[in-house]
């Protein structure tokens, strides 16, 4: 039988953590982790995939559980997943973009220092017109809270251009999706979003659905392949 001799940590918000948005089975940690030890067994290895997304967290609370959530598992990968939650106009939650980008920052480095790889993902859009509940003057200036969150997916962009980590782009693949979705005649604006209610819950415009969940853990299943993140790489 295998050993499982690596450990990925998913770290993360809502998004990241997925139940109960989605059953856990579905959660792109546990999707991830089952193609990636699909694929491993022809290897005699395996990888563990450690869940550790909290909902409603921005960067800075999980920067505060960094050692719980991240360290003590000693993992080779770390994903990291945060923005979502950075730009809600709480005050107890709304993070400025030099401040988000300085976390991020701090995450890495903190990561680099269990000499962990890192991959930065972008948080995925936000369906305007199926989330009321940020509807706050905050986002006039973004023209709209996806336009938020757009600008902190480019902060996502800015750091893993700095930094040299891999970017996991999941809002551009999103808008991608939207546009091929255009193209066969299912919408006919993609900017307008609603035409990724498939990908993104129809409930509140935010938490990706199955369908999301698992483009989330395709797009970071090739990621891992392409940058040959696992032991076995020079097997290939």
């Amino acid at each position: 039988m295998a050993v499982k001799s690596q450990v990925i940590v998913c770290f993360g918000d809502s998004v990241t953590q997925g139940a109960p948005y989605v059953p856990v089975q579905d959660c792109f940690p546990v999707v991830l982790e089952r193609r990636l030890n699909h694929y491993l067994q022809r290897f005699d290895t395996a990888v563990s995939v450690v869940n550790s997304g909290v909902a409603g967290e921005n960067s800075a609370e999980g920067l505060a559980r960094f050692d719980a959530a991240v360290a003590m598992h000693k993992p080779s990968l770390v994903t990291v997943e945060f923005g979502l939650n950075d730009l809600r106009p709480e005050p107890a939650k709304l993070i400025e973009p030099d401040q988000f980008a300085q976390n991020l920052q701090e995450i890495y480095d903190r990561c680099r220092g269990l000499d962990a790889q890192v991959i930065l993902m972008t948080p995925n859009p936000v369906i305007n017109r199926l989330h009321g509940s940020w509807g706050t003057s905050l986002y006039d200036s973004y023209g709209g809270c996806n336009g938020a969150v757009s600008a902190y997916a480019e902060v996502v962009r800015q750091v893993a251009r700095e930094t040299g980590a891999v970017l996991c782009d999941i809002y551009t693949r999103c808008i991608e999706v939207a546009i091929e979705k255009q193209f066969v005649g299912e919408c006919y604006d993609y900017e307008d979003l609603v035409c990724l209610s498939t990908h993104i819950s129809e409930t509140d415009g935010v938490h990706p659905t199955i369908t999301g969940q698992y483009l989330i853990a395709g797009e970071l299943y090739r990621d891992i392949l392409l940058h040959e993140f696992l032991d076995c790489a020079e097997d290939l």
